[in-house]
């Protein structure tokens, strides 16, 4: 069985001094334009530690739409991030399940940057057609020009 995408998560937390409807936007700016208008968003409010709202925003796609969406990322990216992800791959990998950290800001301003800070969008790709520690993600990702 070949290997697919099976979902994409999206999620953001947004803090008291954030603005819900940018990061949702810079949320947005991670799928293709076609998608956008059929893409939902779900909302909870959390306790930070001080007890300050923070309002988590989670976006999820399932199949094509998914697989439509990593492709997309895959085309905006950098050359460097695309190197930076290749190196770092193994620590952004469990079982089927591939996790990758988007700055906010610049989600917002249209671009594609991987952040290791807490400022981020958090993607969540989870593949199907994976046996145990293979190297079918790294393969894909390849395939997709994604590294």
């Amino acid at each position: 069985m070949p290997v697919k995408v099976k979902s994409l998560e999206l999620i953001a937390n947004c803090h008291a001094t954030e603005d819900v409807s940018k990061v949702k936007q810079a949320m947005l700016n991670l799928i293709p334009e076609k998608l956008r208008s059929k893409v939902e968003f779900t909302q909870s409010v959390l306790r930070g530690h001080y007890g300050n709202p923070i309002t988590r925003i989670v976006l999820y796609m399932k199949n094509k739409d998914a697989e439509e969406t990593l492709k997309h990322i895959a085309s905006k990216m950098s050359d460097i991030d695309k190197r930076i992800l290749k190196t770092s791959l193994d620590l952004r990998t469990e079982a089927s399940k591939l996790y990758l950290r988007f700055s906010k800001q610049e989600a917002y301003l249209g671009n594609m940057v991987l952040e290791d800070s807490d400022d981020i969008v958090r993607a969540i790709v989870t593949f199907k057609g994976i046996r145990g520690k293979s190297k079918s993600i790294e393969e894909y990702l390849e395939n997709i020009g994604m590294i």
